[in-house]
């Protein structure tokens, strides 16, 4: 499984991983702290409110991002996340309630790290945390950046 979970940080398609400094060194070091979460197709990975403990990679499948919303009281796409896409990096800041709602459009693998795993990794090694640390400022960036285009779109 280590295999599989070192060749999904090294290799995350078009999308910008938070990993994307790390050399293949540190990605074996990092690998080693992801668990494995399968959910099967239709099943809810996170519903809107849960408090999420973990940044996660999608290494099979996909999955609909959604918010509710209040004016319609109906859900609203924010997303479909599919492999390579991080889910969880807004809460690695602090842990939060989770934005919207995941949930699997088909069956979906999730690399998953938990927050205390990778916070205690980061401190054993501050040089390879401070790279994790700029590609989460990078994706968080990019993700900032599309809504306010959206947001200038709908203007």
């Amino acid at each position: 499984m280590q295999d599989i979970i070192k060749e999904i940080i090294e290799s995350s398609g078009d999308k910008v991983s938070i990993f994307r400094l790390l050399n293949k060194d540190e990605i074996n070091m990092v690998a080693e702290l992801f668990e494995l979460v399968k959910y099967p197709a239709g099943s809810i990975c996170v519903k809107e409110g849960d408090t999420i403990d973990y940044i996660g990679i999608i290494a099979k499948g996909k999955m609909k991002f959604e918010r509710h919303n209040k004016i319609n009281d109906r859900p609203t796409l924010l997303a479909i996340l599919e492999k390579g896409s991080h889910v969880g990096d807004f809460s690695m800041l602090q842990k939060r309630e989770s934005l919207g709602q995941r949930r699997a459009v088909e069956d979906t693998d999730l690399l998953v790290i938990h927050h205390d795993d990778l916070d205690a990794f980061m401190h054993e090694h501050p040089h390879i945390g401070i790279k994790i640390l700029k590609g989460i400022s990078t994706v968080l960036s990019m993700r900032l950046k599309s809504a306010i285009d959206q947001i200038m779109i709908l203007s």
